[in-house]
């Protein structure tokens, strides 16, 4: 089980997941859906539907464990 962030300038997401994906999975996850979406936005729709994430509130997590930023094309671990 984890916690994704998606974090874009016009869209953040949390996504809950069952699967414990490594970051260069995340990573190769991320860069396959982007290229397959015209606006950014839609990743975090395309993960739930393509991958079986839920998406959910924000206010209930304080700890994510990856982090995919939409703005760099950057996806890390944050550091807590």
């Amino acid at each position: 089980m984890m916690i994704i962030e998606v974090d874009g300038y016009f869209k953040q997401a949390i996504l809950h997941t069952k699967e414990n994906y490594s970051l260069e999975e995340i990573e190769q996850i991320y860069l396959d859906l982007k290229t397959k979406v015209e606006l950014i936005d839609e990743i975090p729709k395309l993960l739930c539907k393509d991958y079986n994430m839920i998406e959910i509130d924000k206010n209930i997590v304080n700890k994510v464990d990856i982090v995919i930023d939409t703005d760099t094309d950057r996806t890390y671990k944050p550091y807590y």
